[in-house]
């Protein structure tokens, strides 16, 4: 990145490595911490160098979610409060009934 001009990163399922490297939440506390140092590194990145970044992530069912009649929504992102504080926008993407 230093010799040539970027613009923009894309990092595709940023978590999909950390729940196959790290399974079971005996080991919850070493993904969430890693997964903080490769998100801080990204958000230096795009300090340093001037760049977007883009970050697909997975979601998981939700089934607290649907209790009450005015369930929000039924999936939430993986990866917790440490991608959620990382991220600055968030969009979720949804497939049209049709």
């Amino acid at each position: 990145m230093s010799e040539s001009r970027f613009c923009l990163l894309i990092v595709d399922s940023c978590t999909a490595l950390y729940r196959t490297d790290f399974s079971g939440r005996g080991e919850l506390s070493a993904r969430q911490a890693h997964l903080g140092k490769f998100l801080r590194t990204l958000q230096r990145l795009a300090d340093e160098f001037g760049i977007a970044v883009v970050i697909t992530n997975q979601v998981m069912s939700n089934p607290d979610a649907s209790a009450g009649p005015y369930a929000a929504n039924e999936k939430k992102p993986v990866g917790g409060n440490i991608l959620a504080h990382a991220s600055t926008t968030r969009l979720q993407l949804k497939k049209a009934r049709c």
